[in-house]
């Protein structure tokens, strides 16, 4: 853990100096700041974070199950008190826990922007909450993937195949959608299950584009009028629902039968 955190961090806070120092740079050589560059700063921090989270979360689940069962304490588990339910729970909450600290550690990273303004302490709330989803849902893949292999090698490439799926398949299949019959009306919605694009609507809504959501749907040739703070929403709701179907599987997966 304390490497993630060493690691995890300096990769953030040497993109951030280096490229705020690049942006001061160019305001001494012109006598003007470009504010708007300092909000693109930390757009791209967000992003590098949101990839961090994302794989991280996944790594540090797809082996909590599966390692189990390698090392046979698995069975030994299930004859105490710990009901396939409090084990998985437990190990999604260890994980989470983990990377909650990763995420709080890098507040004073992030905050850096505060100095030029243009991001408020709720934008980066609402950035925290979305981190937060994100990695609730990859660590609840990474969990399923674990509880449905014996291997944790398996478990790791399973989990990783499944996070693709759901960040690149459902955009893949409205752009399909899109080419074959020229909207994608319904598959559209399919985003919503999407975390890239609950974060990529709040990180835009940060920087100014509040109609991102409705531009992304009029190129898809969707009707679709919606608003930023309802999409974040709905994407959050329908996210941690998913969430709870795989723990639900996952329950299923380890127990005997009957046995939650």
């Amino acid at each position: 853990m304390p490497l993630i955190l060493a690691v995890f961090n300096l990769i953030l806070a040497a993109f951030m100096l280096a490229s705020m120092s690049a942006t001061i740079n160019k305001a001494w050589e012109g006598a003007q700041i470009d504010y708007a560059a300092f909000l693109e700063i930390f757009r791209y921090a967000a992003i590098i974070e949101f990839a961090l989270v994302l794989f991280v979360m996944s790594a540090l689940t797809s082996n909590s199950i599966s390692g189990e069962r390698e090392q046979r304490t698995l069975d030994l588990m299930l004859t105490t008190r710990l009901t396939p339910a409090k084990i998985v729970i437990g190990k999604l909450l260890s994980s989470l826990s983990n990377v909650v600290v990763v995420l709080v550690s890098s507040l004073p990273i992030l905050a850096l922007v505060f100095t030029y303004g243009g991001v408020t302490f709720a934008d980066l709330l609402l950035l925290m909450i979305s981190y937060v989803t994100l990695a609730v849902l990859a660590g609840s893949i990474g969990i399923w993937a674990s509880s449905f292999s014996s291997r944790s090698s398996s478990a790791t490439a399973l989990g990783y195949a499944a996070v693709l799926i759901l960040v690149g398949g459902t955009a893949g299949l409205s752009v399909l959608a899109y080419n074959l019959s020229g909207s994608a009306n319904g598959w559209f919605y399919l985003l919503l299950a999407n975390p890239a694009s609950t974060f990529y609507a709040i990180i835009n809504a940060m920087t100014g584009e509040r109609e991102v959501i409705n531009q992304i749907a009029a190129n898809l040739g969707a009707t679709v009028n919606m608003g930023v703070g309802l999409w974040f929403g709905l994407g959050t709701a329908v996210q941690l629902l998913i969430s709870a179907i795989l723990i639900l599987f996952s329950v299923r997966n380890i127990g005997p039968t009957g046995k939650v």
